[in-house]
């Protein structure tokens, strides 16, 4: 009788030994689990980029629209007032923030805009009044705002000037990706799209025309 009671005992406490045992291994799996998920999530950095009112966030390939759209506001501002004094310091600037394929193309564009200032002897002052964000591309903002242009002679020359960028954020910092600066509204996808479309009808009655 004390043997079964022994035997009985013996088993049960192999079993839940057995039991205990899986328990241990499921935590530690779920353990290594928890380090491994923890390794490899992005750090989210919190920061005040220029030009922003707000807290805003940066990961490693993403930001808050609010740290996007301040960088943007920086770069146009930069960009858009400059004198023979400063513009060398504000190609400067902008350089480590060029993509790799557009990096040439914006240098020779800045460095002919350099070179007519410093000729000319005129001072660009740029005053953003939006910041409009592209509803098919998240990326790209427009600046719009009001451009003057003074020479020696102090008479302004004022113009409607849109400044058009589209931003990445690689390794947590921002990148120009595209840039154009031209007079007039900005051109957005949408007012692409709906000038695309225009030409393509006037296109087809041209040659409805031309064929009766």
């Amino acid at each position: 009788m004390l043997s079964g009671k022994f035997k009985n005992t013996y088993r049960g406490t192999m079993s839940e030994n057995a039991f205990l045992r899986k328990i241990i291994v499921a935590l530690i799996l779920l353990e290594v689990l928890t380090v491994i998920g923890w390794l490899r999530k992005s750090t989210v950095v919190d920061m005040q980029p220029p030009t922003l009112a707000e807290r805003a966030w940066v990961d490693q390939d993403r930001a808050s629209d609010s740290y996007v759209s301040a960088w943007a506001l920086y770069i146009a501002d930069r960009l858009g007032n400059v004198n023979p004094k400063s513009a060398e310091i504000i190609k400067a600037t902008l350089e480590p923030l060029l993509a790799n394929d557009i990096y040439q193309d914006v240098l020779n564009k800045i460095d002919s805009q350099v070179h007519q200032i410093r000729q000319d002897r005129v001072t660009l002052e740029f005053e953003p009044r939006q910041v409009l964000q592209d509803k098919e591309n998240a990326s790209k903002y427009f600046i719009v705002g009001k451009s003057k242009m003074t020479g020696p002679s102090g008479q302004p020359k004022q113009l409607d000037m849109t400044y058009e960028i589209e931003l990445k954020i690689k390794n947590y910092k921002p990148v120009i990706a595209f840039l154009s600066v031209y007079e007039g509204a900005p051109r957005t996808e949408e007012v692409r799209n709906r000038e695309a479309k225009a030409a393509d009808t006037r296109k087809r009655l041209e040659q409805q025309r031309n064929e009766n």
